[in-house]
């Protein structure tokens, strides 16, 4: 071999070589890049939320003579049931984020408050005392508020965050109307990973806010009151309970016997009929609960209770 052709095929070897390596170094995988999609749930409240592992509200156990259900169309799910106990404690759902669902619906009252009329925003406060809302789910009646104003809990569920004094997104007297909230949600991170994760997408709308914060407020359940205790021992709310005294079983025939009057409106017999309105062993409210003569304003408030609904 003579000396150019060794210099010709050294020369081809390193060509072959700088090839190869060349090849190698475009070649290369990129690194992998993994993108939580919910950091900011995380962030905002730890181990609480967890996507993956959610809390069960669908499938919540209850008593067997318990048979009444508002649900209707919006079945308890776990996803859409955690957006809305999220969006129930938040305090961004205020005009100046002062004011929650929580902060009139206390959980250690029954979901309700100790205060006649509660605060609301800048000064304001509630029109009426804030009812109770556990058990919401399980009544024959649909309609919500002292005055029955909401066809459903569904509708209930945003007019306090609408009404000026309560949660102030009104659209009165200078102020943004409910079209500003859904604004201000979409831009906080953990609202767009939940309702991504909820939804699909990330756009916030009143139906959604809605249909998301009745099934939070449907899933608040408690059947663990002395009551249940003996309702679970016998056959119906009229048999004695084992767990009770003697006066209060007897108690107990008062409330749920009807009265019984004469042909001039004397009673003269029977109980006092408490259960024609609060109705057992859910003590729900009668859909057609009537006016019991009590009118009026109470005194130093401007409360008003001329119409009012039998409480539960």
């Amino acid at each position: 071999m003579t000396n150019v052709q060794t210099v010709f095929g050294t020369i081809f070897m390193l060509l072959i070589i700088a090839v190869s390596c060349s090849k190698s170094e475009t070649t290369a995988p990129a690194p992998v890049v993994t993108v939580d999609p919910y950091a900011a749930i995380k962030a905002a409240f730890g181990t609480k939320i967890d996507p993956n592992n959610l809390a069960n509200y669908a499938n919540q156990g209850k008593p067997a003579y318990i048979n009444k259900d508002n649900t209707g169309g919006n079945a308890i799910t776990n996803a859409k049931a955690t957006l809305g106990r999220v969006l129930f404690y938040d305090t961004n759902l205020s005009i100046d984020n002062s004011i929650s669902c929580a902060s009139c619906h206390k959980q250690q009252f029954a979901f309700s408050d100790t205060a006649i009329a509660s605060s609301g925003v800048v000064g304001g406060s509630t029109g009426r005392h804030s009812m109770r809302l556990v058990n919401s789910r399980f009544a024959n009646e649909t309609r919500f508020f002292w005055d029955e104003r909401a066809a459903s809990l569904e509708q209930q569920t945003t007019q306090p965050v609408k009404d000026h004094a309560e949660m102030g997104f009104s659209g009165q007297s200078g102020r943004p109307g409910i079209a500003a909230l859904l604004v201000k949600l979409q831009a906080i991170a953990y609202y767009n990973e939940l309702f991504k994760f909820v939804y699909g997408d990330v756009t916030v709308t009143e139906a959604r806010l809605q249909e998301c914060m009745a099934q939070f407020v449907r899933s608040i359940q408690s059947f663990d009151s002395k009551y249940d205790a003996g309702r679970q021992q016998v056959a119906n709310d009229g048999q004695p309970f084992p767990n009770f005294t003697p006066m209060e079983n007897m108690g107990k025939q008062v409330f749920l016997t009807p009265p019984v009057f004469n042909a001039t409106g004397i009673r003269v017999n029977g109980g006092a009929g408490c259960n024609g309105c609060h109705n057992a062993p859910e003590f729900d409210i009668d859909p057609n609960s009537r006016n019991n003569g009590i009118i009026g304003t109470i005194s130093g408030t401007g409360i008003d209770i001329t119409v009012t609904r039998a409480p539960v």
